[in-house]
């Protein structure tokens, strides 16, 4: 396998080195049909942020997340082969800081689900009775929940803001994702198959 790779900055801001101004994931990320859905629990979602923060205490000038793995479908369209998980993460992140009054947006890419297409909408509210409809629903809020906790407990909720601001200022310009491109012939659920190997094993229904 020979595939393009490259490193993207996940947020906004402007790059240390470059000190040009970065737009960060942009797009929409299709999530096909082969892939579970959104799986992270409380213990993964703590250990991103207390790594991001502990990184940014540390004044780490480039931190890099996990691969991503996609597969372009038309312009700024992508087929996500590998990286749900982090990327819903990121984007419940983003999300959490924007609906608690930070004066920026949140995460500037979308998630479309094959065969969950109300979840784009669901990350929209995250409503604690709909999240009992379904298994999706209900770890989409439990994260969210999780990310809400993390920020309000980690230092105490007079100190809330400031975290905020200083977890949004390291995303928009040290946090970056590893970024592989696949070529156009790939065939995606082998290669998902594989990369996936000695994970969180699938279930019956899902291998189904």
């Amino acid at each position: 396998m020979n595939y393009k790779l490259e490193y993207k900055p996940v947020g906004f801001g402007t790059d240390p080195d470059t000190k040009q101004q970065n737009q960060g994931l942009t797009g929409t990320f299709f999530i096909p049909a082969y892939q579970r859905g959104y799986r992270w629990t409380e213990d993964e979602v703590q250990k991103l942020l207390t790594d991001i923060w502990e990184s940014a205490m540390n004044e780490t000038r480039h931190y890099s997340l996990q691969p991503i793995v996609v597969k372009k479908r038309s312009d700024d369209d992508w087929e996500l082969i590998d990286g749900q998980q982090r990327l819903t993460t990121l984007w419940l992140i983003f999300n959490y800081m924007h609906k608690s009054g930070y004066r920026r947006s949140g995460a500037a890419y979308h998630l479309e689900y094959e065969t969950r297409p109300g979840s784009r909408d669901y990350l929209q509210t995250l409503d604690a009775q709909k999240a009992l409809e379904n298994i999706d629903y209900f770890h989409m809020h439990h994260a969210h929940a999780t990310i809400a906790g993390w920020f309000k407990n980690k230092m105490g909720p007079q100190y809330q803001q400031f975290l905020i601001d200083e977890i949004f200022r390291f995303l928009s310009t040290s946090v970056r994702v590893i970024w592989y491109e696949v070529p156009e012939n790939e065939e995606p659920i082998p290669l998902f198959t594989r990369l996936n190997q000695g994970r969180i094993p699938l279930t019956d229904a899902e291998l189904l």
